[in-house]
């Protein structure tokens, strides 16, 4: 998480040693740790680690989604500065990080918040969610996938708002894919649900679900309603697809949305998902 033309300054190192204390223990790489207990270590952090001064988000929230399939398609870059350069918070799912994306916005770079998933020996790519403002802490999740072996990711955030007493808790996720049943997606969706049920402020769930079937989407519905966060809808629908089910989403709690909509690209196998949301009153 950085941002690097910016001072270094005593408050900003503060938040940056406040900000790798969390990383250092919701981030598991010996993989000792389950995901339940990551889940708790990041919980109790939640609200608690200090604001560094103007770093609060200012609602209504300019939010962007997209899976940029690795930056690997001619076009990514024209389409991540047209759909992202206004927006406060951005979700991209398989980022690849040789790709600079917190680097390319006109109005100067953003803080990139990384979660490792698949790899290679010339490319690590997972999860990024960048931001105008510095969030307060960060977290990261991985669950393999059960067939390949390859690790999806997901980074959860927190960010002061202005205005608000109550932080937002943002989710990026790139859900597993080639599974039998929804035992593992279950799983991977149990330590979100864990911070999300002890988080009592706005949440933003947002990513690449591959809710391709569905037991699949009901498994998502039912677990994210339970906790109060309810989907975007998008009028028209030109969400990705696959067996005719979107795979993409956005799901809100303590927010509402003033504005949604989907735009398609040929940059990447998924199209983008954009909204602009304001405080639930």
């Amino acid at each position: 998480m950085d941002k690097s033309n910016q001072k270094t300054d005593p408050q900003r190192l503060k938040l940056a040693a406040l900000l790798l204390a969390v990383l250092l223990v919701a981030s598991d790489p010996a993989g000792t740790t389950d995901l339940a207990t990551k889940a708790r270590s990041c919980s109790n952090h939640l609200g608690l680690l200090p604001v560094a001064e103007g770093q609060a988000l200012s609602p209504p929230l300019e939010i962007l989604s997209w899976n940029i399939q690795k930056a690997s398609n001619q076009g990514w870059m024209e389409d991540l500065l047209a759909l992202g350069g206004d927006r406060n918070l951005t979700f991209i799912q398989e980022a690849a990080l040789h790709a600079q994306l917190g680097e390319l916005q006109p109005t100067g770079p953003l803080y990139q918040s990384f979660a490792e998933g698949y790899i290679t020996s010339s490319q690590r790519t997972g999860v990024m969610t960048l931001s105008t403002h510095a969030p307060t802490m960060q977290c990261n999740f991985t669950r393999s996938e059960p067939w390949l072996g390859t690790p999806k990711a997901a980074a959860v955030t927190e960010h002061a708002l202005i205005g608000s007493e109550a932080r937002l808790l943002a989710i990026n996720l790139h859900a597993v894919n080639f599974t039998f049943g929804i035992a593992d997606l279950n799983a991977q969706l149990s330590p979100l649900a864990e911070l999300l049920s002890s988080h009592h402020g706005p949440a933003i769930l947002a990513g690449d679900f591959n809710t391709w079937s569905d037991s699949r989407q009901r498994l998502v519905d039912e677990t994210l309603s339970g906790l109060g966060l309810v989907p975007l809808s998008f009028e028209p629908d030109l969400r990705t697809t696959a067996f005719g089910r979107p795979l993409d989403h956005i799901y809100v709690r303590g927010l509402i949305a003033e504005h949604t909509e989907v735009v398609p690209v040929t940059s990447s196998d998924h199209n983008a998902l954009r909204a602009r949301l304001s405080l639930r009153m």
